[in-house]
């Protein structure tokens, strides 16, 4: 009896937990430069995933802004500083996309290789080590992918030009790709 009334007490608080947390969330870093939009993209570090923005799973108490600048500090080796991400997007409705949302901010150009270089902390190399290469990517250089349907099984290549000696994948991550398809289909991009 006992045992039954704890598991209830586990599984309900399980619930409300699961109900009260915020949904994964992500960030696009872009900059404007001679008439063309450019995005941050990093390939993952580890598996086939291809190119993408930054993005991933709540931390406890964290809202979805929060989380989005979590990941984008993380993800971006720690070269942009979370609180300046938040500040970015702060009041800012986020895209979307299912079960995730995600935020856009413009920030200044520098150069991939130095957000690449930037040192991983030690303590903190499976979170901050999850991209391995980065480039910046010209929007209209996605946009040929944005109108049709996406297919589960079907890889949406970027030109080579646009990506760094060393990389191992030339496709952008399918459901990233998802995520700016909705953004454009709901006229959701800042630029």
């Amino acid at each position: 009896m006992i045992k039954r009334v704890l598991y209830a007490i586990v599984t309900a608080c399980c619930l409300q937990t699961a109900a009260l947390a915020e949904p994964p969330a992500g960030i696009v870093l872009y900059h404007k430069s001679g008439g063309e939009v450019y995005l941050l993209l990093a390939e993952h570090a580890r598996g086939e995933r291809g190119w993408a923005a930054f993005g991933g799973g709540a931390r406890v108490g964290e809202t979805i802004s929060q989380t989005a600048a979590h990941k984008g500090e993380e993800e971006s080796r720690g070269y942009y500083n979370q609180k300046d991400l938040l500040g970015l997007i702060e009041g800012q409705k986020p895209v979307m996309d299912g079960e995730f949302g995600f935020f856009f901010a413009e920030v200044d150009f520098v150069p991939a290789q130095r957000i690449g270089n930037n040192p991983i902390p030690e303590d903190e190399a499976d979170a901050y080590g999850e991209r391995s290469t980065f480039a910046w990517i010209p929007y209209s250089a996605v946009v040929p992918h944005l109108g049709a349907k996406l297919e589960r099984d079907k890889k949406y290549e970027i030109d080579a030009l646009y990506l760094p000696k060393g990389s191992r994948t030339k496709w952008l991550w399918r459901a990233w790709l998802s995520n700016m398809k909705k953004a454009a289909d709901n006229n959701q991009l800042p630029w």
